[in-house]
C-alpha cells in the first residue's frame, strides 16, 4: 500500500509542479482531447509569477510519496477549486482523492456553501465519484482552438459520498 502525505505548496516546487501540470495534461487528457488541443492547454513557456501568484493566493497542497511530489491542488476560500492533477505515475492509487478531500474540507471550514470547479473532459468522472454534479458546459476558446469543460458543483448540504468525504 502506498503511502501519501500531505503538505503546503512553497516557492521552490513551482518549477517542478508546472512540469507535473504539463506532462499530465500532455499523457493523460489527450485521450479526450485532440493535439491541437493540448497544444493549447500546455504552457511550454510558463509565466512563473504568474503561477506563483495564484498558488500563494489560495490554499495549495502538495501529495507526496517519500520526498517525490506526485501531486498538487488549489482552491480559494470560497470554495473555487482551480487545480487537481496527479502526476501520470500515480493517477488511480487515491492520491487524487486524498488531495480532494483536504482542498473541500478546508474550504467548508473556511465558511464556503459549496465547491466549484470547471472539469476537464479527462475529470469530469473523477469529480462525479466525489458527489460532484454538472451544471454547465463551457465552451473555451483559446487561439481560437474549442477547450470544453464542464462547470460543476458539490453542495455542503448535499448527500456526501462519505467514503471520499469522511469529514462530513
Amino acid at each position: 500500500m502506498t503511502v501519501f502525505s500531505l503538505r503546503d505548496y512553497q516557492r521552490s516546487d513551482l518549477e517542478e509542479l508546472v512540469a507535473l501540470f504539463n506532462s499530465t495534461v500532455q499523457a493523460i487528457n489527450k485521450k479526450d482531447y485532440t493535439e491541437q488541443q493540448i497544444e493549447q492547454w500546455v504552457q511550454p513557456t510558463p509565466d512563473y509569477e504568474k503561477w506563483d501568484a495564484v498558488l500563494t493566493s489560495t490554499y495549495t497542497r502538495v501529495v507526496l510519496v517519500g520526498m517525490k511530489i506526485v501531486g498538487f491542488g488549489n482552491i480559494s476560500k470560497s470554495g473555487k477549486l482551480d487545480y487537481l492533477y496527479v502526476s501520470k505515475e500515480w493517477i488511480g492509487y487515491g492520491a487524487g482523492k486524498l488531495l480532494a478531500n483536504d482542498l473541500i474540507d478546508y474550504a467548508f471550514k473556511a465558511g464556503a456553501k459549496e465547491i466549484t470547479v470547471h472539469s476537464s473532459i479527462t475529470a469530469k468522472s473523477f469529480f462525479e465519484s466525489l458527489g460532484f454534479k454538472v451544471v454547465k458546459q463551457n465552451n473555451n476558446y483559446r487561439n481560437g482552438v474549442l477547450l470544453l469543460n464542464y462547470l460543476m458543483v458539490y453542495a455542503k448540504e448535499s448527500t456526501p459520498n462519505t467514503k471520499f468525504f469522511p469529514f462530513m
